[in-house]
């Protein structure tokens, strides 16, 4: 499994726990100001772009980066190759996913060999439903616990309170 389609599950799991955390209520994830003034200098000056760059320490880095010749950036002293095909969007905001190790930007490019390796996580949405389903039939009986009990006591006590009382 490859560096960044780690970095994708931990952010997809991050994602869920807020959204766990807000009670069901939609919170945006809140951008450092660093980032938030990045965006507006790159939105405001055409050779100026945003960057998350994946250093191979696992560290994840904004950065406002100059475009060189047209299709070229510099970052920490290595170049990497810019591609308007492959940019990404974060709201009205545009931004390039490079990492250390590769010149070319993050993209779904090979989405095609994806699917013919079967490493795809939509192949997997039957096997994470039917996971789901089994949790919750779990939490289902044992809330149905509680209620068989208290059925049991309530025929326990009448069926006592018949043999004390009205069974003669």
């Amino acid at each position: 499994m490859s560096r960044i389609t780690k970095l994708e599950k931990e952010i997809d799991e991050l994602a869920k726990l807020i959204e766990q955390k807000s009670n069901g209520k939609k919170k945006k994830l809140k951008v450092p100001f660093k980032v938030k003034s990045n965006f507006r200098k790159a939105n405001k000056d055409p050779q100026q772009v945003v960057v998350l760059y994946l250093t191979q320490k696992y560290e994840a880095k904004w950065k406002l980066c100059k475009i060189i010749s047209g299709d070229l950036v510099v970052v920490a002293n290595k170049v990497h190759q810019l591609n308007p095909k492959v940019m990404w969007r974060y709201g009205k905001n545009r931004l390039y996913i490079l990492r250390e190790i590769d010149r070319k930007p993050v993209s779904n490019s090979d989405y095609n060999k994806v699917i013919a390796r079967k490493d795809d996580t939509e192949a997997d949405v039957p096997l994470i439903k039917a996971v789901l389903g089994a949790v919750q039939k779990q939490k289902g009986l044992a809330a149905n616990k509680g209620i068989i009990i208290w059925i049991i006591i309530a025929v326990i006590a009448a069926v006592a309170l018949f043999t004390f009382f009205g069974g003669g």
